[in-house]
């Protein structure tokens, strides 16, 4: 009979490992296991980027719309539609 009973002691605990030891050692090394960055997501490269940006010009103010007629004068409000 004790030798049941360490038999089964001994498989309970081992299950219990089993049960929480391995997701519980899942979880925390993917939880603080260092990930790696790409070099395009470090810090200093979305700085680099930002000063980047801020001095060049945006695509719609590199150069003015052509200017191709003039624009028209607006009609006196005794010559406008009454619709």
């Amino acid at each position: 009979m004790i030798t049941y009973l360490v038999h089964h002691e001994t498989a309970l605990f081992w299950g219990w490992m089993l049960a929480f030891l391995i997701p519980g050692a899942a979880l925390l090394r993917a939880a603080l296991w260092p990930q790696r960055m790409p070099p395009e997501n470090s810090v200093g490269a979305i700085r680099a980027r930002i000063e980047r940006e801020r001095w060049t010009p945006a695509p719609d103010q590199t150069r003015p719309w052509p200017v191709t007629a003039t624009r028209p004068a607006r009609r006196p409000a005794s010559h406008r539609s009454a619709a």
